[in-house]
């Protein structure tokens, strides 16, 4: 599982960390420049602006300047804070640009922001995009939609809540050395549902893992298709789909393809129900209805 800090955890672990917040912002930048490169495709030639604020936001974007500067990139920094820069001059900076490093307010965000209009330009936050509440994942103003998001030691939650699961782009998680143990939230990753999942023996057959789906009536045929759809997609070797009804020849386009269907009467289905134990799993109810006949039998 992968862990989530929220900003108060984040600054709190900040704060008690080993490493001098001078060191830290250096990683960050480095790591920001290098997620640039990898985005630029390359280094001469290649222009970049970087919207850096007033906080550590602001000076992690620097260092990245400083680093693609320093390898050939051609950088032009835009100041925002008690003086907001000319709107004319940005959009025009902006338009040329071949990427946006967003490093205008990070998980501090106390206002709303308005930022640019990246167009076609690709962006790339730092920590997180500018107008995002680090918490709630919330827009405040017009933040700029990031193309990917570079943040330190762990995600937050306004990567994953509300606008920020569409506004963050892919998100890069970067170990810049702190600890984070203490995160009290956690993301389940599809590796964490596969390692737990069970593993089928060489030796398998399809009844190990056969499921009989007794589900559905004339007048409620989808529950009986998602049920023994599900079953399939879970990993089932064989699913039996039986709709008790008294007319089984109308339902025999009930449910998927690949199901083999088993009919059964609307009243004493129960009692046809002789060779349950050759399954691995039965799932009785979904869309039977309310009718007595099917209630008794269910009783």
């Amino acid at each position: 599982m992968r862990p989530i800090v929220t900003p108060v955890e984040m600054r709190e672990i900040d704060r008690t960390s080993s490493v001098t917040e001078a060191e830290l912002i250096e990683r960050a930048g480095a790591a920001v420049a290098r997620s640039a490169v990898r985005m630029l495709g390359g280094r001469y030639g290649r222009r970049v602006v970087v919207i850096a604020g007033p906080g550590n936001n602001g000076a992690d974007g620097r260092v990245a300047a400083r680093h693609l500067r320093a390898q050939g990139v051609a950088v032009t920094i835009i100041d925002v804070g008690a003086t907001p820069p000319d709107t004319a001059l940005v959009q025009d900076l902006v338009a040329r640009a071949d990427l946006i490093i967003d490093a205008a307010y990070g998980t501090g965000l106390r206002s709303d922001y308005f930022g640019p209009d990246p167009g076609d330009t690709p962006v790339l936050a730092v920590d997180i995009a500018s107008g995002l509440d680090g918490s709630t994942g919330v827009r405040r103003g017009r933040p700029m939609s990031a193309t990917r998001t570079v943040t330190f030691a762990a995600a937050k939650p306004g990567h994953l809540l509300c606008d920020g699961a569409g506004w963050s782009g892919d998100v890069e998680v970067v170990d810049i050395g702190l600890d984070v143990t203490s995160a009290s939230i956690f993301l389940l990753t599809d590796d964490d549902v596969r390692a737990q999942w069970p593993r089928r023996p060489a030796t398998a057959h399809k009844w190990n893992a056969a499921v009989w789906a007794i589900a559905g009536s004339p007048d409620m045929t989808g529950a009986p298709t998602l049920v023994s759809s599900a079953a399939l997609r879970s990993g089932a070797g064989y699913v039996r789909l039986s709709v008790p009804s008294d007319d089984p020849a109308s339902l025999r386009d009930v449910g998927p393809l690949e199901v083999v269907r088993s009919s059964l009467p609307e009243s004493g289905w129960a009692a046809e129900v002789g060779d349950a134990e050759r399954v691995a799993a039965m799932v009785v109810g979904p869309g039977l209805g309310r009718r007595p006949s099917l209630v008794d039998d269910l009783g």
